[in-house]
């Protein structure tokens, strides 16, 4: 049972830092050398920035976006006695998509081999199942510690905040914790992402007033951004940016633009 634990919730946590920030993050996928991560927007909002800049190809300013590679530090825990820290391990992540009303984030990792541990989504089909009270476990590199668990129960369900539902539970979580993942405690199946606490006073954290974004919205993020290959194996990497691809064409020939698009630049 605690194996099961450890490599299903524990060991598919990544702790996500970029030059001025830092949270959590959740391996999602790993198929040969492509391994995604998801986290929180807000988590990695410091490496994206827009600047307008002259082109020299069209002729006239444009809009450009860059997204810093950001850090993704793994932990290894094979050959650590028992209470010991784990050693980490980083890698260069690439931010392949985020939305900010979501407050979520696909990071590549650029890695040539799978991981070995990647968290499994809920079904959809069983979203329903999840009741308050459905014990669940949340885990996430909180203040930038090495992955912490907590345990509790689902506290409430359907809140909106900024026109998005989120979820609660009692399993602790604090800053840091964005972009981990909260686990059902049977199945330890991937449930939700911490993403916010409430606060009182001058800003003091109720730690078990923890909102996470529910497996509903996930599900959400991946299909609007094209990325259904990730729980989907109907679909390929493949084909999911070869219909990005299309998307972007047809916009901007609806807004009547004749130049190439910009993509986003990667800066190191």
């Amino acid at each position: 049972m605690l194996q099961e634990l450890h490599k299903k919730v524990l060991y598919t946590q990544v702790r996500v830092k970029t030059d001025k920030a830092g949270g959590s993050g959740t391996i999602i996928y790993s198929q040969g050398s492509s391994t995604y991560a998801v986290t929180c927007a807000h988590v990695v909002e410091d490496a994206i920035s827009v600047k307008k800049e002259w082109d020299s190809k069209l002729g006239k300013e444009v809009k450009k976006e860059y997204r810093q590679i950001v850090s993704v530090e793994f932990f290894d825990y094979e050959n650590t006695p028992h209470g010991r820290r784990p050693i980490s391990y980083s890698v260069d992540g690439e931010i392949i998509a985020y939305d900010k009303p979501h407050d979520m984030a696909l990071v590549k990792l650029r890695v040539k081999k799978p991981v070995e541990n990647v968290a499994k989504l809920l079904a959809k089909e069983r979203v329903s199942e999840m009741k308050i009270g459905s014990r669940v476990f949340a885990v996430g590199c909180a203040l930038l510690h090495d992955p912490i668990l907590t345990e509790g129960m689902i506290t409430h369900m359907g809140d909106e905040i900024d026109y998005k539902d989120y979820w609660m539970s009692s399993a602790q979580i604090i800053f840091g914790n964005s972009g981990g993942a909260v686990f059902t405690a049977e199945g330890f199946e991937f449930i939700g992402i911490p993403s916010r606490v409430d606060i009182v006073g001058w800003g003091n954290p109720v730690t078990h007033l923890g909102y996470f974004s529910p497996v509903t919205r996930i599900y959400q993020f991946l299909e609007e951004q094209v990325f259904q290959f990730i729980y989907d194996s109907k679909y390929s990497e493949a084909q999911c940016e070869a219909l990005r691809r299309k998307i972007r064409e047809e916009a901007r020939r609806m807004k009547g633009e004749e130049e190439e698009p910009v993509e986003p630049a990667s800066t190191s």
